[in-house]
């Protein structure tokens, strides 16, 4: 053992008491060893789709919009949509309902369905049409299990572009995360 450390030990020992000269000892032996090569991962980042940095925005849970003549030409066009948790594309328990009574009328009535992603003001222009694309890509999923034809479906992404609600604040946010269903 190093004749310096021995006198250090001793010193401290005497001075501090043998707890400090344990933490002492141990520093010094972890010191003469040889160091391990520190191993880090390689991650790429995605080109538009890492999300910004945002706040966290509290979950607000809006309920379902009913079906409703949205075009004014009389002829029953019907719009529905579904709500999305903030950065989430994933389908929440609400929107099951809705989705099926999209599926149901799209194969009663033999109907296209036009699927709109949209999202929140949050986040940069890239980031909110890929939310907003992701988002009509999982409904287009689910109806297509429900057995809507895909060849039935279109999607289309407007990202943060066309808000329904207005404002700035959580609750005008939570009403713009959202898929809008339209049947023709």
């Amino acid at each position: 053992m190093n004749p310096n450390l021995v006198s250090l030990r001793l010193s401290l020992r005497i001075s501090l008491g043998v707890w400090p000269a344990v933490v002492a000892i141990g520093l010094a032996g972890g010191c003469s060893h040889a160091q391990k090569p520190e191993v880090t991962a390689v991650v790429t980042p995605m080109a538009s789709a890492a999300p910004p940095a945002r706040r966290a925005a509290p979950p607000v849970a809006p309920a379902p919009a009913p079906v409703a003549d949205t075009s004014g030409d009389g002829k029953g066009n019907k719009e529905l949509a579904v709500f999305f948790d903030f950065d989430s594309a994933l389908l929440r328990d609400d929107a099951r309902p809705v989705l099926q009574k999209v599926a149901v009328l799209a194969r009663q009535q033999d109907e296209n369905v036009r699927i709109e992603g949209n999202c929140d003001e949050l986040g940069t222009v890239e980031y909110n049409l890929a939310l907003g694309e992701h988002r009509a890509i999982q409904a287009k999923d689910y109806l297509t299990k429900l057995g809507v034809p895909p060849a039935h479906i279109k999607t289309v992404s407007y990202g943060s572009q066309h808000p329904k609600a207005p404002g700035h604040d959580d609750e005008a946010r939570a009403q713009n995360r959202r898929d809008d269903f339209i049947l023709r």
